[in-house]
């Protein structure tokens, strides 16, 4: 008896992981794990993505439960209301965020080397415009700050690698960008299904 209530737990519990396997969060987070190995700073910017998506989620959902939390004197409803909306904003930030991923790597892929290496600068020189705007205005306590100096940061840092793994064929890491692209294109594809 006990065998039969191990193995039907088991097999709920292979249910559960088949099913949060499928969602985009998780396909994100499992991304940022197996590339941590080969390239760990766009392992580092995938986990990033899933801290941001997380972050959003729980203060939408937190947001939805004060907000509900009056009309609602258990506060099971405003609890209800607010996770299924959190929810929701998690995957759909993380659609977002793989479609994002697969714009970029088909732009990369259409443009070249150069011409990418030369918009992923420009991006980075919008975004820390953005950011010292942000911090120049005396709001360097809000989300908005913060979230636009850490996008900064992240750019500074994949421009400094993007400078480096593709365009100094003398460091010891340089790599073949357009195999690369090729590669993550495959491996996006990959882990859309079967991750």
């Amino acid at each position: 008896m006990i065998r039969g209530v191990l193995i039907r737990l088991r097999s709920i519990a292979d249910g559960v992981w088949r099913f949060l396997r499928e969602t985009h969060i998780v396909r994100l987070a499992i991304m940022a794990v197996k590339l941590w190995r080969s390239l760990r700073l766009l392992s580092i910017a995938l986990a990033v993505l899933v801290l941001g998506c997380t972050s959003l989620a729980g203060l939408s959902a937190r947001l939805v439960f004060v907000t509900l939390a009056p009309a609602s004197p258990s506060g099971i409803g405003a609890g209800i209301a607010a996770g299924l909306v959190g929810l929701v904003l998690l995957e759909l930030c993380a659609v977002v965020a793989l479609a994002g991923i697969e714009a970029v790597l088909q732009l990369a892929h259409d443009t070249g080397r150069h011409r990418s290496g030369a918009l992923l600068t420009l991006a980075t020189i919008l975004a820390a415009a953005g950011a010292a705007g942000s911090l120049a205005d005396g709001a360097a306590l809000s989300v908005t700050a913060w979230f636009s100096t850490g996008i900064a940061a992240m750019l500074i840092a994949i421009t400094g690698w993007f400078q480096r793994a593709y365009r100094r064929p003398a460091w010891r890491g340089f790599r073949d960008f357009h195999a690369d692209v090729v590669e993550a294109r495959h491996f996006l594809a990959r882990a859309a299904h079967d991750v």
